[in-house]
């Protein structure tokens, strides 16, 4: 049990200080529930409970069983019967070992002094007024005769079982709770002993009325050490042996309320898919998958995407069928730790964020009353970490629409002079509003109990806590039937709460919900029910931030990284056409980093807080601007080609910036830009030189409200606006150059000269004169004799 606040009752305070001193009952040690104070984690129980060997004694001693739970003082007849283990835990072997069983004749008035029996020493004796069974041997074989009388033989490390007998009629009548111890000796010395307790049941004419307990679970996600959210393969997990599945399973019984996680149903919604998601039809054998354990037989990595799939669509179909006619607490999504974003600026709006998850729907699924619509929903309670909230803390949930708040009896405890346990109900006023809430206050004590049945996952059967599940049981009905004796003719509720790092052993669990209904001490009802029970005329102090709680608070810088990844999606959402899934993926993911769950484990959390960093830097840039060369522009107007690329699967709409670096030139705004899904965009944009020289262009898209996209890209643009008149200038030179060259040659070029053939000039000198014997002349031939006739031209 957790160290008391100063306000409670000295009778409290003496034996809750006795019970964390000593007995924490691990093996061989009665079942006193430790404080948490040791360690600043969502867990108020220790698992490393004491044992009988750190008080000196080398034997342990578990209670595995006590007949019946209990005995009945109207059947004198009966032998109430106890069975213990007896481990040898010292390095050398004891001689003459024997075992005898205990029971205080008078019946337990007082929680204190439960408590206070379960803490004793093991060294302490046990009183007067108690029946005592004669010694047995131990470390004989069934059947065997202890004939002298002087004990077995135990070896180093051996372990051995022993049945201990009393009959009834030597037990008290007294209903209630009695103290009940196992001893063991050797050689006549007390070697080993374990307390419990056994109830006697109530045979009065007029029995008490019984105690009405309201158990809470946690179905939550948890931390995500890699900031990865939860991905489809943590989904897979939650099949039936992973620790959700146990979660379910220990809390089948339909009085049992849930308080859910959205993100869980969120992301078993998405990885099972549109389709397989519609009917949570058992997929059948073999194709569910353990993300964190073994693969599924047949394959040799992670699970298939089909079988993380079939997991999803089982969970699914299970939380569907479960919570049918049960009342589920709608937690803000990621269960973040109230406390921590009640002192952080960006707190308030973290809490709106993670709140509005809880209802909205997206493309990743319907929202919690669509996945789960035969639930009895509840979202308007609040669940601060450890059960415990201060005036901030207050004034954090009821601005955010809160009417209700799990407390603890730590946190608001009641009057100092009450005498009795009252009902886990109170008004909570909220400091500077002139508003109150409605408080649930749990019983920390039951609820220090409850959690010590974490499963061991060994199939041993024993807890991960090292505590058999008999002395959880038998602590918790006692507890319950004293409690009830208290104000036997007063009827009252009691709340019960497991921690959020809770993986139940479903056996255990279901043991204790059994045992308390059947011992007539107590029943089970729903919150529902708890929440229409009157508020007592029980004074309550103002809700308190125990030391212990505010020792567990998350760092600033995880509520402001969570504030930083928000924004950074909620902008970049303005984008998009339609919703991608890996943007509720990514606000998830965002939102785990303040969980409740981190508690504990805060060393681990910048780790976390990069890994979701480079989750959003790597979504945002799929949506960017193509790299290239560097540009050159010659001509004084121009256009500069800018790709843009769109890797998602939705279209995107956004604006493209340009802003150059030096005033050498002049960029045209540009159209906005829609970009469809996994394509690229070439947009050209107009450019005016002004003078020449490299001038460096940053490139940035925003969202249509002006919202950055990513970073900016640089483009690289040489001008050289004189280019272009001299190219134009030197072809035209050259062109002219050509064109006299061709005039020139085509002048001079000779032309063919043809020479006519000489006729007689004269009429009638053809037939006188023959034809010149010279034939026709050629230019340069001699001249003609002077005498000789004209030629005929």
């Amino acid at each position: 049990m957790r160290p008391p606040a100063g306000r409670r009752p000295a009778a409290v305070l003496a034996g809750t200080a006795a019970g964390l001193c000593c007995l924490l009952l691990a093996p061989g040690a009665a079942l006193a529930v430790p404080s948490a104070a040791a360690t600043p984690s969502t867990s108020r129980t220790s698992t490393s409970p004491t044992s009988t060997a750190t008080d000196g004694l080398p034997v342990q001693v578990d209670l595995e069983e006590v007949s019946a739970g209990g005995y009945d003082p109207a059947r004198p007849e009966d032998l109430l019967t106890v069975r213990v283990r007896v481990t040898n835990l010292g390095s050398e072997a004891l001689s003459g070992v024997q075992a005898r069983l205990v029971v205080q004749r008078p019946a337990l008035r007082t929680r204190q002094a439960v408590a206070a029996w379960a803490a004793a020493p093991a060294t302490r004796s046990f009183g007067s007024g108690v029946a005592a069974s004669d010694r047995v041997a131990v470390g004989l074989r069934d059947g065997d005769q202890d004939e002298g009388g002087g004990g077995g033989d135990l070896a180093a490390g051996a372990a051995t079982g022993v049945t201990l007998q009393l009959p009834v009629a030597q037990l008290g009548t007294s209903p209630g709770a009695h103290g009940l111890a196992v001893e063991v000796v050797a050689d006549g010395v007390r070697v080993g002993v374990t307390r419990s307790f056994v109830t006697a049941r109530d045979t009065s004419a007029v029995p008490a009325s019984a105690t009405r307990l309201t158990l809470l679970l946690p179905v939550v996600a948890g931390r995500s050490g890699d900031g990865s959210g939860i991905s489809a393969e943590r989904v897979a997990s939650l099949a039936e042996d992973g620790r959700w599945g146990r979660l379910l399973e220990a809390g089948a019984d339909p009085r049992v309320a849930w308080a859910l996680d959205p993100a869980l149903v969120a992301a078993a919604r998405s990885a099972a898919g549109p389709a397989d998601a519609e009917d949570g039809t058992d997929p059948g054998e073999g194709t569910t998958a353990d993300g964190t354990e073994e693969p599924p037989a047949g394959t040799t990595g992670a699970a298939s995407a089909e079988q993380v799939a079939a997991a999803a669509t089982e969970l699914l179909g299970t939380l569907r069928t479960s919570s049918t006619g049960r009342d589920v607490v709608v937690l803000p999504t990621g269960d973040p730790d109230l406390a921590s974003l009640a002192r952080s600026p960006q707190g308030r709006t973290v809490l709106t964020a993670a709140a509005a998850g809880s209802t909205a729907s997206d493309s990743a699924g319907a929202s919690v009353a669509d996945e789960l619509p035969g639930a009895l929903l509840h979202d308007d309670v609040a669940w601060p970490a450890d059960e415990a909230a201060g005036a901030q803390t207050l004034q954090l949930v009821a601005g955010a629409g809160d009417t209700t708040i799990v407390l603890d009896d730590d946190s608001q405890p009641a009057d100092a002079d009450l005498t009795y346990t009252p009902t886990g109900r109170s008004r909570v006023p909220v400091e500077g509003s002139g508003a109150s809430l409605s408080g649930l206050v749990a019983d920390s004590t039951l609820s220090d109990v409850l959690a010590l049945a974490q499963s061991a996952g060994d199939g041993t059967g024993s807890t991960a806590t090292g505590v058999t599940p008999t002395a959880i049981v038998q602590r918790f009905v006692a507890e319950t039937a004293t409690a009830t004796l208290e104000r036997p003719n007063d009827p009252r509720s009691l709340l019960v709460v497991a921690p959020r790092t809770f993986d139940p052993d479903p056996a255990v669990v279901g043991r204790v919900l059994q045992a308390v209904q059947t011992s007539g001490w107590g029943t089970w009802q729903t919150l529902d029910a708890l929440e229409q029970v009157p508020v007592p005329d029980v004074e309550r102090g103002e809700p308190v931030l125990t030391e212990e709680a505010a020792r567990g608070l998350l760092p600033g810088t995880a509520v402001s990284a969570t504030a930083s990844a928000l924004g950074e999606l909620d902008a970049f959402s303005a984008a998009l056409l339609g919703e991608d899934p890996a943007l509720p993926e990514r606000r998830r993911a965002a939102l785990l980093l303040v969980s409740a769950s981190w508690r504990g484990h805060a060393a681990a959390l910048p780790a976390a807080r990069s890994a979701v960093d480079a989750s959003v830097e790597q979504l945002l840039d799929q949506v960017s601007i193509l790299p290239g060369g560097t540009r050159n522009l010659a001509a004084t107007r121009s256009e500069l080609p800018v790709t843009v690329v769109n890797e998602l699967d939705v279209p995107v709409r956004v604006d493209l910036l340009l802003r150059p670096r030096s005033p050498r030139v002049q960029l045209d705004r540009v159209a906005r830009q829609e970009v469809p899904a996994g394509s690229q965009r070439r947009v050209a944009v107009p450019v005016r030189a002004l003078a020449n020289g490299s001038v460096v262009i940053d490139a940035q898209l925003t969202t249509p409200d002006g919202t950055p996209i990513g970073g900016s890209t640089e483009v690289e643009l040489n001008v050289a606006m004189g280019v272009e008149g001299w190219v134009t200038g030197t072809i035209g030179g050259i062109a002219g150059v050509l064109l006299v060259v061709g005039v020139v040659r085509a002048v001079r070029r000779p032309r063919r000269r043809v020479d006519e053939v000489e006729h007689a000039v004269l009429a009638g000198d053809t037939g006188a004169r023959g034809p010149d014997p010279a034939g026709d002349r050629t230019p340069g031939s001699a001249a003609p004799e002077p005498g000789d006739p004209p030629q005929q031209r």
